[in-house]
């Protein structure tokens, strides 16, 4: 596998989680996230896919796994 010289290209490393299907036992890696915005505000997504070959775009809070941390944005910091 060729090295990353991209660092656009870097992920942080993948969640180890139960497979979601709970008719499987296997483990399953979190390979994706992103957020969508709602009314009732952001709703965090991931993408699975266990080693049996099940892929799942579950949100964040039926997992019951901790949301990434949103980045500050300059526009919202304090201003002294």
């Amino acid at each position: 596998m060729p090295a990353i010289t991209d660092p656009t290209l870097h992920r942080a490393p993948t969640d180890m989680i139960a497979c979601p299907d709970p008719a499987c036992a296997a483990e399953a890696r979190i390979v994706d996230r992103w957020t969508f915005e709602s009314t009732n505000g952001p709703v965090e997504q991931v993408k699975t896919g266990c080693e049996r070959g099940h892929w799942f775009t579950p949100t964040v809070d039926s997992l019951g796994l901790q949301p990434v941390p949103a980045k500050a944005s300059p526009s919202l910091a304090s201003v002294s």
